[in-house]
């Protein structure tokens, strides 16, 4: 079960400046989509062209969700990829829910196996947090362990 965040409002402002530094900066990213709309802004969702991945995927659009509050003395935040070909998820997780791993922690889940552990951030500031994440996602996750039977 997953504790839900610790209070406070997402910021819209926030949002609008991780799309711009980030999401907007990733080429295999084809649309960015404020959830519910540009003005509650609750979340932002991130579609990825399945042909421009390496390796590629498809036929249906992968996703990046970002949810995140700010809050002292650190955010809340839950960062998650889906890719509904193979049924791959990854999540970024800076919440409750695993104090045991610090906290955060990043999880996966890929046809037979799962795994989570804790993990650091080299920055802190939630633009830069955000780049190493998709960073990761697309250099080291994706292809270690989406793909870790060796069938894109």
């Amino acid at each position: 079960m997953s504790v839900p965040h610790p209070g406070g409002d997402p910021n819209a402002n926030l949002y609008a400046q991780l799309k711009r530094d980030v999401l907007d900066r990733v080429p295999q990213i084809t649309a960015i989509e404020y959830v519910p709309d540009d003005i509650e802004a609750k979340q932002l969702r991130a579609i990825f062209d399945p042909t421009l991945l390496d390796p590629p995927t498809g036929p249906e659009s992968p996703e990046l969700t970002i949810k995140w509050y700010r809050q002292d003395p650190h955010d809340w935040f839950r960062i998650n990829y889906t890719d509904p070909n193979t049924g791959f998820h990854a999540g970024w997780h800076q919440d409750e829910d695993h104090p045991d791993l610090g906290r955060a922690h990043f999880q996966y889940a890929a046809a037979e196996e799962d795994d989570r552990w804790g993990i650091t951030f080299e920055h802190g500031t939630p633009s830069l947090i955000l780049w190493e994440i998709v960073e990761d996602l697309l250099q080291e996750i994706r292809p270690t362990y989406q793909y870790a039977n060796g069938e894109p």
